[in-house]
């Protein structure tokens, strides 16, 4: 069965670094899948092997689940037993290297499951400290149609991207303004009708800013000027600046120390399985 889990690793592998099967990998690439599947069948063989491993089991259940979702991540029964031929995969072996994947993850999970909760005044004091990364400025909901300025190009000079935006404004009192971004706007949100979605006041030229501060809610703006073009703009929806409160924090802010502790605890620990 090794020679099927190192099969199964390569494949996983692959895909994770490069998104590609490991037949389609260059020499170059080739060279460091192997020293990483060593590296990661050491490891496993190292965990499976240690005396915390001897308590912990993995069920047929367990096995039987991890196997039919590798199957779900293929369009098809068909498609996943063809993939499965190309890598020389029979699927004694695939689930063999799926108990053994189990496994490790269930050891790593005992080692680190005894992770104490965040102090709340410790979470209390960070929150206060980095209050800026829960809170957001004003936002809005928009659309837009953007006319570029680009010298290089004689319809995308200021003055005749002025009068095209001009030109659009116009069409806007009879035409959709969505078959308009399609037909007109150089912005990529012309593939959904101008739609830009919740935009944030500090990723929003200021530009911008300063005319939504006046625009009633569904109108449509003048022409504004920015470093980039002329745009026309729509706002839909609009919602003031927020703080989030510390109670809506917390859970995210304990989920991270958890996730975080976790993570050191396990890394100590197979560090001192390797050193051994």
């Amino acid at each position: 069965m090794d020679k099927q889990i190192r099969l199964y690793l390569s494949m996983k592998l692959a895909t994770e670094t490069h998104n590609l099967n490991p037949d389609r990998l260059d020499d170059k690439q080739q060279a460091q899948l192997k020293h990483s599947v060593d590296r990661v069948y050491q490891l496993q063989q190292r965990i499976v092997n240690s005396d915390e491993a001897q308590s912990v089991l993995v069920s047929k259940t367990d096995i039987e689940q991890a196997y039919q979702t590798c199957i779900s991540q293929c369009d098809s029964l068909q498609q996943f037993q063809a993939l499965m031929s190309s890598q020389g995969l029979t699927e004694q072996g695939l689930k063999a290297a799926l108990a053994r994947e189990l496994m490790c993850d269930k050891v790593l999970d005992e080692i680190s499951d005894a992770v104490p909760e965040l102090p709340r005044e410790q979470a209390l004091a960070y929150y206060q400290k980095h209050k800026i990364d829960f809170s957001r400025g004003r936002t809005w909901k928009l659309s837009q149609i953007l006319i570029t300025i680009n010298p290089d190009f004689e319809e995308n000079r200021p003055d005749n991207a002025l009068k095209r935006i001009n030109m659009v404004r116009k069409q806007c009192e009879h035409i959709d303004f969505g078959q308009l971004a399609l037909e007109h706007s150089e912005c990529p949100s012309a593939l959904e009708d101008g739609l830009l979605g919740w935009c944030e006041e500090g990723k929003l030229h200021p530009e911008i800013v300063a005319e939504l501060a006046e625009l009633e809610q569904g109108a449509l703006s003048q022409p504004i000027e920015t470093e980039v073009g002329y745009h026309l703009v729509i706002c839909h929806d609009a919602k003031p600046p927020y703080v989030a409160p510390f109670e809506e924090v917390l859970p995210f802010l304990q989920q991270r120390h958890l996730s975080r502790a976790k993570s050191f605890i396990q890394r100590q620990w197979m560090a001192q399985l390797t050193s051994q």
